[in-house]
């Protein structure tokens, strides 16, 4: 069985008998069995602290703060003495993680509050330039138990977040009971990888009876079974200088090595010939010694050459007395995770690309829609033009002729007078219509005079030509507005009374004309049956469709004129809304 790197030999790290100055700054994880030999360990480390003069923070249960009481006054510790002056503060865990716990999860800035105005006053109340604290923490220990896995791993997390604002050494402690089965091992490993050594079953074995001495055995074999057991991280240990002095059984599967090719081999042969040009490896080691700790993520080779993404977790392992014995590291296979992001992303960056083009094509289309619409304004123009200058023309002029043919024979009695009259109103009739056709092409009255005088105009000849009766309401503050957007609004009412004559059956329409928060709004009312399903579809496609290119060519208008086009109907008839804004129009109601 291979040596586990979160699993150093306990004779190295053994608490002394004597009382020490622990070391300042690190976090120890104890993994202990029985509750005896975590007491043992936490008399010395506390007591140690007490007897120089320092301060001790105790977060325990009610059961280890007295076993520890105990204790520590069988060392020699006048525990009340300590507690009058500070050096000695004992807080029930179960309590502090109430106060400190937000749904289901450590609060940060509760934690800091509670836990780290703790630590503050007890620092406050040493004297000295450098004032040394030691702290003990259960309450992960109670988290753990309850089964709240990631509450405890982030209150882990909130002790070295605050080791960085206070000075202070602490021991955390876990039943190794709990860690029972293949579930918990990838758990393990997120819980000492935020430690700064690891310790199972501490205790001191110059004392302990044989009987102890093989219980600490069998607890310790099946704390190496447990980390051996896992497959998804490389496990091992690192000597000072990083050659490697253990392998477990993920080690061997993620980087294709047995522990007979690898053990003594310097770690760096797991790094790219660019990171040892870079000397990226020592500087690792270094880093994790000084900081406690090191994260990193990059590219590291397996035995055959290939490639792959790794998670790295390297962990600094001192002795008691705060001496490097070495580096745990902890590796793992992040290769589907990076392909499956670059193939996010590379889908993202397709997804963006083929929205750009679907963007620049609708920009173009509006762009060339635009353009149909202004084509279609002045060939209507011309058109309006050319039927009221020309062919208007010669109409008048044939009238003209057949009107003196009518008077010369009337003077003469011919009997073709009548004929002739005839002709006269059918030739009357068709200058009308020309005339009419020509004004509705492009009526000369909205440029001259604007909607406010086309559209009464409008309305009268459509009431003529359709019965339907029309009403017109025109806000008082309504003015010219531009050119265009009148030809706009004056399209819709066009195609929306046409819609009205042909689709709705409605025997009146009502047309508003007004501004309102900026804007010259037109709507169109009518009292028909609406634009309801029929034969499963939806009859709008019908209103979309009628004169000139439509409501949906006059949507277009509106949008590229930054206005909005809106449809509502219901049983008792269908309004017809055209919004346009008017940046330079005062506001009206």
């Amino acid at each position: 069985m291979t040596t586990s790197a979160l699993s150093p030999d306990p004779r190295d790290l053994a608490p002394r008998r004597q009382l020490a100055n622990p070391p300042q700054g690190d976090h120890v994880a104890y993994f202990y069995e029985k509750s005896d030999a975590l007491l043992d360990a936490l008399s010395n480390f506390i007591g140690a602290a007490l007897g120089a003069g320092n301060a001790a923070v105790v977060i325990a249960t009610k059961e280890h703060r007295e076993g520890l009481q105990h204790r520590l006054t069988a060392c020699g510790i006048d525990i009340h003495r300590a507690v009058n002056q500070g050096r000695y503060v004992e807080l029930d865990a179960t309590k502090i993680l109430s106060e400190i716990m937000v749904e289901g999860m450590p609060d940060g800035t509760r934690f800091l509050e509670v836990v780290g105005g703790t630590i503050a006053r007890s620092s406050t109340l040493l004297k000295g330039a450098r004032p040394e604290i030691v702290a003990f923490g259960e309450m992960v220990s109670l988290l753990w138990t309850e089964g709240k896995v990631e509450a405890a791993i982030r209150l882990e997390q909130l002790w070295n977040e605050l080791a960085k604002k206070y000075s202070f050494s602490l021991r955390c402690a876990y039943p190794v009971a709990n860690f029972n089965g293949e579930k918990h091992t990838q758990p393990l490993m997120r819980v000492c990888a935020e430690h700064s050594a690891v310790v199972l079953g501490e205790t001191d074995r110059s004392f302990a009876s044989g009987e102890a001495k093989i219980a600490l055995r069998k607890s310790e074999e099946r704390f190496r079974i447990l980390v051996d057991a896992v497959q998804d991280y490389a496990i091992f240990m690192l000597d000072e200088q990083g050659h490697i002095s253990s392998w477990n059984t993920g080690a061997e599967r993620l980087k294709g090595y047995k522990v007979s090719e690898i053990i003594g081999r310097h770690f760096s042969v797991f790094y790219p010939e660019e990171d040892i040009r870079a000397a990226k490896p020592q500087r690792e080691l270094e880093i994790a010694e000084k900081e406690g700790r090191l994260e990193d993520e990059g590219w590291r080779l397996r035995k055959d050459g290939s490639r792959f993404w790794a998670n790295v977790i390297i962990t600094a392992l001192r002795d008691d007395t705060g001496k490097l014995i070495g580096f745990g590291k902890v590796t793992r296979d992040y290769t589907e995770k990076i392909r499956a992001n670059e193939a996010l992303r590379n889908e993202i960056s397709e997804r963006t690309e083929a929205q750009r083009k679907l963007h620049d094509s609708e920009r173009s289309l509006r762009q060339l829609s635009l353009r149909l619409l202004q084509t279609q304004d002045e060939e209507r123009r011309r058109i309006g033009r050319d039927l009221h200058d020309s062919v208007g023309q010669y109409l008048v002029g044939l009238k003209m002729k057949v009107d003196s043919l009518k008077s010369s024979a009337a003077r003469s009695q011919r009997e073709n007078t009548s004929e002739l009259a005839d002709c006269s109103q059918l030739i009357e009739e068709a200058i009308t219509e020309v005339r009419t056709i020509s004004y509705l092409l492009y009526p000369p009255m909205l440029e001259e005079l604007g909607l406010k005088s086309a559209i009464p105009w409008y309305l009268d000849g459509f009431t003529k030509r359709s019965g339907i009766k029309t009403a017109l309401e025109v806000s008082p503050d309504f003015d010219r507005i531009p050119g265009d957007q009148e030809l706009a609004l004056f399209r819709v009412l066009q195609e929306s009374l046409t819609n009205v004559h042909r689709h709705s059956g409605s025997p009146t329409a009502l047309v508003r004309l007004l501004t309102k928060n900026r804007s010259a709004i037109l709507q169109v009312i009518d009292e028909g049956k609406g634009i309801q399903a029929r034969n499963g579809e939806n009859r709008v496609q019908d209103w979309m469709g009628a004169f000139g290119v439509g409501l949906r060519g006059m949507n277009e208008r509106m949008r590229q004129l930054g206005g909005d086009l809106e449809i509502s109907s219901a049983q008792e008839g269908t309004t017809v809304t055209a919004t346009l804004p008017l940046p330079d129009a005062e506001s009206g109601d």
